[in-house]
């Protein structure tokens, strides 16, 4: 069990800056097979121009960190093994929850298909020890001091499939997803922020993908976000949505969806939308989970509410002029745009092409 400190051990860092010896490159590049589905990256690794990548590729505990991989436009392609690309932190000692956690990683120039994933504490918002520890004041510190953090994504292009495309796990922090590309169908979301995350900034991408019926980020429980500068291309099921899940799998959910910034993004639209594109607090409590964390007096548990508040929606342009004028009506007076849920919020200067 976790104690009442807001405290949790981190191994000390014995990450490296070392360049990968020949063998890790022929090592990652030799087809995946049942009995060797991944490969652990711990050094700095260029990969020759357009290579394609069979097996799943590990960034794992403290050992993983200072790092550079340069795909060099190399495709990943994992076939015995999922996600694609997972960023991980490991525990060392779980009888003192010691964590040994991957830092300053940069990953750039990769096409994906399939998904990334980074994991903290746990893989999602359920694990047992992130559950336990969300029973106790201090939880998100907790859970940040457990995760992945300092990780760079540069110039990846992601192909959808039946999962999630990115998810940043409970934790996460200090992620700066940029330049990169979200093309295809999926039966998740493009991009997940879970519970407890903070401080990603999500800039300069574009999302062009076919969701079955989610939206393209979710922000949930996640704060101090900054997504800028992007573009999405008719979303089928709304765009960025703010919420706080409320008690799924008995975990308490600390943090809200607060102080994120919704900046300078770019929608385009030739289909009308029958949800909003920017949604704060889309959810609400509006769970049959919800009941799930009772018994506590902090969270979720306490409030079901999603309490998307103090966030920015400014500077965005919605471009509709694809649309019928009948139609651009309604979504302009029927919130369709953004929809607020919540307050306080700052929404402004936003601008309507049509």
């Amino acid at each position: 069990m976790f104690t009442n400190s807001s405290q949790v051990a981190v191994a000390q860092d014995r990450g490296n800056t070392s360049l990968c010896a020949t063998q890790k490159l022929e090592e990652v590049l030799q087809p995946a097979t049942a009995e060797q589905p991944s490969v652990s990256i711990d050094c700095s690794l260029t990969i020759p121009k357009n290579a394609i990548i069979s097996k799943q590729l590990v960034f794992e505990g403290e050992q993983a960190s200072n790092i550079i991989f340069d795909g060099n436009g190399a495709e990943i392609n994992a076939t015995h093994a999922e996600p694609a690309i997972l960023i991980t932190s490991k525990l060392d000692s779980p009888h003192q929850k010691i964590w040994q956690v991957p830092h300053h990683i940069t990953i750039k120039n990769v096409q994906i298909r399939g998904s990334l994933r980074i994991h903290g504490m746990a893989a999602n918002g359920e694990g047992e020890l992130l559950r336990q520890s969300s029973h106790q004041a201090g939880h998100s510190k907790r859970a940040q001091q457990a995760a992945p953090h300092h990780i760079v994504l540069d110039n990846l292009s992601l192909m959808a499939g039946q999962h999630n495309m990115m998810y940043f796990a409970p934790g996460v922090h200090q992620v700066t997803l940029k330049n990169s590309d979200f093309s295809g169908k999926t039966a998740g979301l493009a991009l997940y922020l879970d519970a407890e995350s903070s401080h990603n900034i999500i800039e300069n991408n574009r999302f062009n993908v076919d969701t079955k019926s989610r939206e393209l980020i979710a922000v949930d429980g996640s704060a101090h976000n900054i997504i800028r500068r992007n573009t999405f291309i008719d979303p089928p099921h709304g765009a960025i949505y703010l919420y706080r899940n409320c008690g799924e799998g008995g975990t308490v959910r600390h943090q809200t969806s607060g102080y994120n910034q919704i900046i300078q993004n770019q929608f385009e639209l030739s289909v009308s939308s029958q949800l909003p594109l920017i949604w704060l607090a889309s959810r609400n409590g509006h769970r049959n989970y919800c009941d799930a964390d009772n018994g506590f007096a902090f969270g979720s548990s306490l409030n079901d509410k999603g309490l998307a508040q103090n966030n920015s929606v400014c500077h965005n342009t919605f471009n509709l002029k694809k649309i019928p004028k009948l139609i651009r009506w309604v979504m302009k007076t029927d919130d369709r745009l953004i929809k607020v849920s919540a307050q306080p919020n700052e929404v402004n200067c936003n601008r309507i092409l049509d």
